[in-house]
């Protein structure tokens, strides 16, 4: 606006680039959308093939971007109409969720479950294909919301159990092996630990620091198999040095009768976090 040069300067807690000559800031804020969860008669659930990146070729959720004049429940149904070719009517909300993007940052997705009111699997705007698949055959779906928003769809409308989250993977004795500030934000961890863990990239963990007692909820990315890697990302980085120890959770939600089942799966670091020992607590 005024030709004036942009730097990178912190604001209340978070780095944004700021206009040297008049303070004009730059607020990088999630992109809103909406995602469907639809199930025909059989309990199938409705997925598309996306044919535009993030994604293209991969099989998610009808989903979109909330367009300025629209309220999210037009949204969902619109955007169930364009990709897939059916008429939906909106049962309930699922849920919130954020899921980071390389392309378009951070997206805020507004889940619904909608019922069939019309209309077969046709291909439309932005998907290369659109079919129903058996819920326990579902094929690889690139998105942690996306997924999060099917296992809350399954779970049906609410029956009165009481669902709790329970510790289900634990990775101690890890040191931290570098910091890197300039990022989105996120937790780097050793491909070949996660396994171990049973943790999935993209994965919401909590990373305890033994050395400060800072205390910090991010999610996963793989680094190189076998490299020892853990790294801390954007502001996270802040939160500990590299050589400071860490403990690493992952949780699951479960309802109160299966908790008593879950068994995490402990693993233990040594020798710069290459050697792996598991248990199970």
């Amino acid at each position: 606006m005024c030709k004036g040069n942009l730097a990178k300067i912190k604001v209340n807690d978070n780095y944004r680039l700021v206009c040297k000559k008049c303070g004009w800031r730059h607020y990088a804020n999630p992109v809103p959308s909406a995602a469907a969860f639809l199930q025909n008669a059989h309990e199938d659930i409705l997925l598309i093939k996306r044919g535009i990146e993030p994604g293209r070729g991969r099989w998610a959720l009808p989903s979109g971007f909330i367009e300025y004049n629209e309220i999210p429940e037009q949204t969902v149904i619109r955007e169930l109409k364009e990709e897939t070719n059916i008429r939906g009517k909106i049962e309930r909300l699922l849920g919130v969720y954020v899921e980071p993007t390389k392309l378009y940052g951070n997206i805020i997705i507004i889940g619904y479950s909608l019922s069939l009111v019309a209309g077969k699997p046709i291909a439309g705007s932005d998907s290369v294909d659109a079919e129903f698949f058996p819920k326990d055959k579902l094929p690889y779906i690139p998105f942690v919301s996306h997924r999060a928003i099917i296992r809350t769809g399954l779970m049906g409308k609410p029956s009165g159990k009481i669902f709790i989250e329970v510790l289900k993977s634990k990775i101690t004795e890890a040191f931290i092996t570098s910091t890197v500030l300039h990022y989105n934000g996120s937790m780097g961890i050793d491909e070949k630990v996660l396994k171990a863990a049973n943790i999935l990239p993209g994965e919401k963990v909590h990373v305890l620091n033994y050395n400060n007692g800072e205390r910090l909820e991010t999610y996963t990315i793989a680094e190189k198999a076998g490299s020892g890697r853990f790294v801390l990302y954007g502001p996270a980085s802040l939160k500990g040095k590299t050589g400071h120890k860490l403990c690493i959770l992952a949780y699951a939600s479960v309802d109160s009768d299966m908790a008593k089942q879950v068994r995490p799966n402990i693993v233990i670091l040594a020798n710069k976090n290459k050697t792996i020992q598991r248990q199970h607590e």
